[in-house]
């Protein structure tokens, strides 16, 4: 992008900038003001912008020259740390012009640029698009077009797959989208930081510092260098504290030696009192057992305590259970993931199953056939897996959420337990069902071709 010439002279002091449509006056921001109104419709073509200019109504430059000069000098700021790839400050750099100069549509480009990389895609989005409707510029127009691309939904569904299979444990399958991803666009920041904290997750600590070194090289002031570097210091702290108490330490038991040497010297010294000592011992040892005896009453006591409290708990998880199955199918299907999320498979696949068998949305019986599906591979029910899975994709169609999901985990779960003929028939079905599916990948190539 070009830098922002800083001679004040050439700034136009009555310049006057376009709004999208007339809008209500208590509306104060006019961004705000145009992209509320340019949401109105869905199409904004070419022809549609052109001819909305003719009727915008004119509003004053209210930013002063000096404020510009400033706003091009932090343009200009966020324009060199981008080319030394320092992203995150350089888009800290460019929010601070857009709140001196909102309307300069070079700053607004810029953002959209950085937010891109950062893959903030609302925001990227929003950047081009309010620039699009000042100023109807090349640069904003061509990333308006790309971001409402068939092509970009595409992209950006995977990237959405990515995190959900984050969500749901499925970490390997998240790796292999976010691999692909980044062979395919190497700038993107976002999928290096979340498979640098993916394989630390896994213990991979080799290949988490890959990932972190080559985000390193494409933004090198990222926020996870600063998270890193303080956990780091932590641990050293931790280290340091135990040391000096583990020295602390050493002194009780140097009094105590002490202790010991002067306690013999006075047995020595006072030899003719010893009958009396052991005298004195024998009676303590007799209340020590009074005291005993005590205690073990409160043992039996306690352990009577604990067995009416087990038979209220049990009665309380009975009680439960019936409150579930008068529940809306609402409630059971977040009360499932809800169990999910706790690792309580067996009670999500109970709440699952009350949603299917009580349910009357497509929407709710659907995904909880699913969610059963996939609770029960975790617990290894392999065949309850399968007969879900099979479930979903014989009742519902490619126009469903996670019919090509489902086809996906069932034909995995045929090739690991090692049913190839059934995984590639699987895998057939997927490509003749869902022949644009994310899921029609390398992996799954392979599988194919397989003997």
């Amino acid at each position: 992008m070009p830098r922002k010439i800083l001679d004040i002279a050439l700034i136009e002091e009555n310049k006057s900038d376009l709004t999208f449509f007339n809008i209500a006056e208590e509306e104060t921001n006019e961004t705000l003001k145009a992209l509320k109104q340019s949401y109105v419709t869905n199409n904004y073509k070419e022809e549609t912008i052109l001819n909305l200019q003719t009727a915008l109504n004119n509003s004053s430059d209210d930013t002063s020259k000096e404020l510009k000069i400033e706003s091009y000098n932090r343009y200009n700021n966020a324009l060199e740390l981008a080319e030394k790839n320092y992203i995150t400050s350089a888009c800290e750099t460019i929010e601070k012009a857009l709140e001196i100069n909102p309307k300069d549509v070079d700053i607004l480009n810029l953002k959209g640029l950085l937010t891109l990389l950062k893959c903030d895609f609302s925001k990227a989005f929003e950047s081009f698009y309010t620039a699009m409707c000042y100023s109807n510029d090349a640069l904003s127009r061509e990333y308006v077009d790309r971001l409402s691309s068939d092509e970009f939904n595409v992209f950006l569904g995977r990237y959405n797959h990515s995190i959900r299979f984050i969500n749901e444990e499925l970490n390997h399958e998240s790796i292999h989208i976010l691999d692909n991803m980044i062979q395919e666009d190497p700038e993107l920041i976002e999928p290096y930081v979340i498979l640098s904290l993916l394989y630390d997750k896994l213990g991979n600590s080799k290949k988490s510092k890959m990932y972190l070194d080559r985000l390193r090289e494409i933004d090198k002031d990222n926020s996870l260098f600063e998270s890193k570097e303080k956990s780091e210091l932590e641990k050293e702290e931790n280290t340091t504290i135990k040391t000096k108490q583990n020295k602390n330490n050493i002194i009780p038991y140097i009094l105590m030696g002490c202790l010991v040497l002067a306690a013999g010297a006075y047995f020595v010294y006072n030899k003719n009192k010893i009958e009396d000592l052991s005298s004195q011992l024998v009676k303590k040892d007799q209340k020590l057992d009074e005291a005993g005896n005590k205690l073990t009453e409160k043992e039996e006591k306690l352990t009577e305590k604990e067995e009416k409290l087990e038979a209220k708990k049990e009665e309380l998880d009975k009680a439960k259970k019936e409150e579930i199955i008068v529940s809306d199918e609402i409630t059971l299907y977040n009360k499932g993931l809800e169990l999910k999320k706790e690792k309580d498979y067996k009670g999500a696949i109970e709440s699952f199953k009350y949603a299917i068998s009580t349910g009357k949305s497509k929407q709710y019986i659907s995904e909880s056939i699913y969610e059963v599906a996939l609770a029960n591979e975790k617990l290894g029910n392999k065949d309850e897996a399968i007969k879900y899975y099979k479930k979903y994709i014989n009742t519902y169609t490619s126009k469903d959420t996670y019919y090509d999901d489902a086809f996906y985990q069932l034909g995995m779960l045929y090739y690991n337990n090692g049913q190839l003929e059934n995984a590639q028939n699987t895998f057939y079905g997927l490509r003749s069902e869902v022949p644009n599916s994310m899921y029609n990948n390398s992996k799954v190539n392979e599988i194919l071709k397989e003997k």
